[in-house]
């Protein structure tokens, strides 16, 4: 329980991710209609890496990073944030929003899977459990919302996506062995948004729709470039740090559901009995993959004489 209540600040940190990356799904649907997929993401990351970068000078100077601490960096700015952007804003116009919740809540097993193997993270029945509620959950999400819409080529890039990310966050549990998870996330940023920023500037011929500029667009890329993004990547990172990338990736199994509701909210989208069923999974899933609630002890006795 010691550990449990140590990682308690953590867990909330990543709540927090949850919330503000299941609010980001429905803000890019929403920008989608004011710029284009390959303009929209540089300039998400460029407003993210203008507001990390400061805070990066502020706390630790100019960080100089060793040739042997810059490699996992770049594999998180390549991985987890350039071609994760470019899949993630390209996908969600080219598929149905439920296709995309589905692919995207298989990060969680993605993650646990790939850690186990190559991080080498105790892979429990915990975990595997805790696996099966959550993606369980988003089942009973998109079993009950239509899906049409849906395209073989949208279902495939939002899958890219998935898989960017998962690798991404093994390059971070790395890259912050040695290194602070702001750095880490300040400098990843600037590089992935350099890239996006050329690849925009090369395919765009224009880079916003009419009414881009009003209210609301602003206010939506403000929120989804600075918490979203830039705080929303420094608590990921650091919660990666502290707890693993497959512990960490259980909370995602509620990122979907988050905008499911959202987009309920904000949308107008109608809320069912299974949405709450599906909240009810993904909670007693990240409850028991973190250790905040335990097996009961005669299913341990069960998994102990499977095991021998």
């Amino acid at each position: 329980m010691t550990k449990v209540n140590d990682n308690r600040h953590v867990f909330f940190l990543l709540i927090l991710v949850v919330i503000l990356w299941g609010l980001n799904v429905v803000a890019i649907k929403y920008l989608t209609s004011f710029f284009p997929p390959l303009a929209l993401a540089p300039i998400r990351l460029c407003l993210a890496s203008a507001l990390l970068l400061p805070l990066v000078f502020k706390k630790h100077g100019y960080k100089k990073l060793s040739h042997k601490e810059w490699l996992p960096i770049i594999g998180v700015s390549t991985f987890c944030i350039f071609l994760h952007q470019i899949a993630l804003n390209i996908g969600l116009t080219a598929t149905s929003g439920m296709h995309a919740v589905l692919i995207l809540g298989l990060n969680p097993l993605f993650t646990t899977t790939s850690a186990g193997y190559l991080l080498k993270e105790e892979f429990t029945w915990e975990k595997g459990i805790a696996i099966l509620l959550g993606f369980g959950g988003l089942l009973l999400v998109v079993s009950g919302k239509s899906q049409g819409g849906a395209t073989l080529f949208g279902d495939g890039v939002v899958l890219i996506a998935t898989i960017t990310f998962v690798i991404g966050s093994l390059f971070v549990k790395k890259a912050t062995v040695s290194v602070s998870p702001l750095v880490v996330t300040a400098y990843s940023h600037t590089l992935a948004s350099i890239g996006l920023l050329i690849l925009g500037l090369s395919v765009n011929p224009e880079w916003s729709y009419p009414g881009s500029f009003g209210f609301w667009p602003i206010v939506v890329l403000l929120s989804s470039s600075f918490l979203s993004t830039a705080l929303g990547a420094l608590w990921w990172n650091t919660a990666i740090q502290k707890v693993g990338a497959s512990t960490a990736s259980l909370f995602q199994n509620a990122s979907p559901i988050v905008g499911v509701l959202a987009s309920a909210f904000f949308l107008g989208e109608q809320l069912s009995w299974y949405h709450f069923v599906a909240l009810l999974l993904v909670l007693l899933g990240v409850s028991l993959g973190t250790g905040v609630i335990k097996i009961p002890a005669r299913l341990v006795i069960l998994k102990n004489r499977l095991q021998q």
